[in-house]
């Protein structure tokens, strides 16, 4: 999934300072691609998991079936490199980014790549359309509850990125007329948007109104649909626009010296976020998703942000280590920047192996079955970044080349 376009550099323009001080110590943030492989990877095993069922899985059920998370950690990441550059002209380290280039990036980075996908997958019957295909190209099928999983069913969280996109502009422009350079005063409203993820979500939950009826008579309430909306996801890209203002914030001084020294013993935050996964998973698991109501999807929010924001801590801040060299690695950098592809292709890859071998998923050996995936979806992801994304993302905006390096989008 695309998430996020900012910071693509590995040091400010030329001549652009705050009196003696750079921007910025680091504006490119290389731990990202492994990390947004890491989430690519985590979707395509709960997607395997869960389409092949819990006897095929075996014992990996449990943990597998609460990796939709990986979703989760892409829209920290999200928050974090979109809204840094506005963060940085917020607190006075920028200029305020342009508008139609920000919408362009955006544009170019996430729209022809799903189109594409979307067209090929329904002229090869793969996927169903319905009888308003124009609502999965223009990433609104979430607003009706009968196109709502219609199409590529991962989309739907691209329909809450689009969302974002819009929001982020307009709550910046709003925050910085109020901040006036307050780290603080961002912080403050970092946290609005915090608490907004749990009080919607309170919200759609109390309501019982049923708002479609399925072709078999069940009910669809609203709580059942909203799930994707952007107000019950935001406190999860309002955790990466935390750091974003922490990184612009404490670009260098005692203050980045102090983030950096508690971000480096990084095998310790992820194994918090371990401990998060795997006690949610073994203590709620996915029926707090498919029965949850009130209180347990509050929890399995707050577990899904809690995992996002601690593998998030030393992919921002701190610096060398074993985690970081794996994550800076070539192979999984590699898989992080054509994940975007990997998330659009894999799951309708891995359903249509029953028709090639004849065979449900659920006779597949699991191990076979996650490796086909990820090999089918990481083709599919190579020939969408080569042939398509990659041109498009350095091909120029407005006259202006964008950088030879991968967009950490």
């Amino acid at each position: 999934m695309a998430s996020g376009t900012a910071d693509t550099s590995t040091a400010p323009p030329a001549g652009v300072t705050e009196g003696s001080r750079q921007v910025s110590r680091r504006r490119y943030f290389p731990a990202a691609e492994g990390l947004r492989a890491l989430a690519a990877v985590a979707v395509l095993l709960y997607h395997v998991a869960t389409n092949a069922g819990r006897d095929a899985a075996g014992f990996v059920y449990e943990p597998a079936a609460v990796l939709d998370m990986g979703v989760s950690v892409f829209f920290v990441l999200s928050g974090f490199l979109i809204y840094r550059p506005f963060a940085a002209a917020s607190v006075g380290r920028a200029a305020v980014p342009s508008l139609r280039r920000f919408w362009w990036r955006r544009l170019l980075r996430i729209v022809p790549a799903y189109w594409a996908a979307l067209s090929i997958m329904w002229l090869l019957g793969w996927v169903e359309v319905g009888d308003r295909p124009w609502r999965l190209y223009l990433f609104v099928q979430v607003y009706d509850p009968y196109t709502t999983l219609q199409g590529i069913v991962p989309a739907w969280s691209l329909d809450a990125e689009v969302a974002f996109y819009l929001l982020v502009p307009l709550w910046a422009a709003a925050l910085r007329r109020i901040a006036r350079g307050r780290v603080a005063v961002e912080l403050g409203g970092v946290a609005v948007l915090f608490a907004a993820g749990y009080v919607s979500r309170a919200a759609f939950t109390a309501s019982e109104r049923v708002w479609a009826v399925t072709p078999a008579g069940d009910p669809v309430t609203m709580r059942a649909v909203s799930f994707t909306w952007l107000p019950n996801q935001i406190d999860l890209f309002a955790i990466g626009m935390a750091f974003a203002v922490l990184s612009v914030a404490a670009a260098d001084g005692p203050l980045r010296d102090r983030l950096d020294r508690w971000a480096r013993p990084a095998g310790l935050w992820w194994a918090a976020a371990a401990v998060a996964w795997l006690g949610f998973a073994y203590r709620w698991g996915e029926a707090s998703l498919v029965e949850g109501h009130g209180g347990a999807w509050q929890i399995r929010a707050a577990a899904f942000g809690t995992v996002g924001l601690t593998l998030m801590v030393p992919v921002v801040f701190g610096g060398g280590g074993g985690l970081r060299r794996l994550l800076h690695a070539r192979p999984v950098a590699w898989v992080g920047t054509v994940s975007y592809g990997l998330y659009l292709w894999h799951l309708d890859l891995l359903q249509e192996v029953p028709g090639w071998t004849g065979r449900p998923l659920a006779e597949h050996p699991f191990p076979a079955l996650v490796l086909l995936t990820l090999a089918l979806g990481l083709l599919a992801a190579a020939a969408s970044w080569y042939a398509l994304e990659r041109p498009l993302v350095t091909g120029g905006v407005g006259g202006k080349p964008l950088p030879a390096r991968p967009d950490p989008a």
